[in-house]
């Protein structure tokens, strides 16, 4: 959990040169890490989550290695939750982590 709640924070300050980052908790236990930043375009949203994919704006900025949305959605399916994201350009992002309880089956 540490790490997913790192990337997300670190994407939202690297990608929001002026602005705000909320980090904010609903009732139903999903974890919102929210951004005023510059946003994915919606083109890149669908790819943010493979393995190696570096959208416009992190290979714009020089800033992306395409890894760490990867391992953070991974992490997330292990443990049972659920990482989406919502984002527009110029409007910013909001990554969210469902993390209510999951029936885990020990194999």
């Amino acid at each position: 959990m540490a790490f997913i709640l790192g990337q997300l924070l670190a994407n939202a300050v690297k990608y929001t040169e002026s602005g705000t980052v909320t980090v904010t908790v609903t009732m139903n236990k999903v974890l919102k890490v929210s951004d005023t930043g510059i946003g994915i375009a919606p083109e890149d949203l669908p790819r943010i989550f493979e393995k190696g994919f570096t959208g416009y704006n992190g290979r714009a900025e020089k800033k992306s290695t395409g890894l760490g949305m990867y391992l953070s959605r991974r992490a997330a399916d292990m443990l049972g939750h659920t990482l989406s994201v919502q984002s527009a350009p110029g409007a910013g992002s909001t990554f969210s982590l469902d993390m209510k309880e999951s029936n885990l089956q020990v194999e």
